[in-house]
């Protein structure tokens, strides 16, 4: 783990405050909290509003889809509701089956949430990953990059934003499990309360291992945000982001919280601003076509396919087959502008963490916010696939000229 504030020798120190002199930093930028306020702009761009919305989409259909599944296994009476819904009330029953779930026996739920959390994390260690490498050139270079190469990146990547999180979690199941078998030799019957006598014997060293797992657990939950933009940003590997991660938050936990605080601020009223117009902005589509249509019957009978409180047959036997079509094509247009819309809250929310990131690393190492890593053709041929990937000194992180 990194402890304090790295040491930067006087030529790196240099030519650090020579390009913050020379780059404006996004013409905008000034290195402090107030950057944050430019995370509107960042977010709101269409390239990470699809990985986002992609992201989710996955996340939930192989996390969140399955639970009705799992759940009738539990509850018959699950079976008989989705009967009685169909197809289409399916997925009105995952909130419910969540329930179920979480109201069986812990090993249940636990497994459940171990392999949720698996999933997940490695669904979003390739889509997250690619919107803050996107956000981290952004910031630093204030460039574009295309998303093929934010997402080549991410996937070449993708062990490290991976295993980032799994190596922290297994690290405190560790310590936690240590402490565990020096106390299980009080089951043992009969002779269980003389063998109690060993963890209060060795309690000084368990409350050693409590507090490694406690430092770990707290490190993970503050420094995990950070994980995947420093790899974005570094282009080294899950140690390297897990040492910054927890540096970060515990060198600057005062700054950390205070960035997070204007993040969430900012974020919750943007995020607001920004549906309330996707709202607005549909609202006037969906009137200006009934009102094209002529007959505002068939348009009222699209929305209300869209809105799914009719079926396709109603809608074909009000107006025929070229209207069935139609409900389709508007209804999927409709729902992919209200989840571009949605996944403003998932963009917003990984390109802030990745400002976050360049100002605390600012303050922690003194790096300047312009200094990111810049993939070179031979690196990316021996990260990729196959390769082998070279150690992290050899590689070229270099700053816009």
């Amino acid at each position: 783990m990194r402890r304090g504030r790295m040491r930067v020798r006087p030529d790196v120190r240099e030519r650090n405050e020579s390009l913050s002199a020379e780059q404006p930093l996004m013409g905008r930028l000034r290195g402090d909290w107030r950057d944050l306020f430019a995370g509107f702009v960042i977010a709101l761009d269409v390239r990470k509003l699809v990985l986002g919305l992609t992201g989710a989409l996955l996340v939930y259909l192989f996390v969140f889809l399955p639970a009705p599944w799992v759940a009738l296994r539990y509850d018959p009476n699950l079976g008989a509701e989705l009967g009685e819904r169909g197809a289409a009330g399916y997925l009105l029953l995952v909130p419910e089956a969540l329930r179920v779930i979480y109201r069986q026996p812990c090993w249940v739920a636990f497994w459940w949430t171990c392999a949720a959390v698996l999933i997940g994390t490695a669904i979003w260690s390739l889509f997250g990953g690619a919107i803050a490498r996107i956000a981290a050139v952004e910031i630093a270079k204030e460039d574009r990059i295309r998303t093929q190469e934010a997402l080549a990146f991410a996937w070449r990547r993708w062990g490290s934003n991976f295993t980032s999180l799994v190596a922290c979690v297994l690290g405190f199941l560790f310590f936690c499990s240590l402490i565990a078998v020096v106390a299980l030799p009080a089951r043992i019957p009969g002779a269980g309360p003389w063998f109690a006598l060993i963890p209060a014997l060795l309690m000084p060293v368990l409350l050693v291992l409590g507090f490694i797992a406690t430092l770990i657990a707290v490190g993970t939950v503050f420094g995990f945000p950070l994980f995947y933009p420093a790899l974005a940003a570094e282009g080294t590997d899950a140690f390297d982001a897990i040492s910054r991660g927890f540096s970060y938050v515990y060198s600057r936990p005062w700054h950390a919280l205070w960035y997070t605080l204007v993040m969430l601020v900012h974020g919750a009223v943007s995020t607001v601003f920004v549906n309330l117009f996707g709202l607005a902005m549909l609202a006037v589509t969906c009137w200006a076509i009934r009102a094209g249509m002529g007959g505002p019957e068939r348009m009222d009978t699209v929305l209300q396919f869209a809105l799914a409180r009719t079926s396709y047959a109603d809608v074909v036997a009000a107006g025929g087959t070229g209207l069935g079509w139609t409900a389709i094509l508007l209804t999927s247009w409709l729902l992919l502008m209200a989840g571009l819309t949605l996944a403003y809250a998932v963009s917003y929310l990984q390109s802030q963490l990745t400002m976050i990131y360049f100002l605390l690393r600012q303050r922690v190492d003194e790096l300047p916010m312009s200094y990111v890593y810049e993939e070179r053709e031979e690196d990316a041929a021996a990260a990729a696939p196959g390769g082998t990937e070279k150690p992290a000194a050899e590689k070229t992180e270099s700053s816009p000229s």
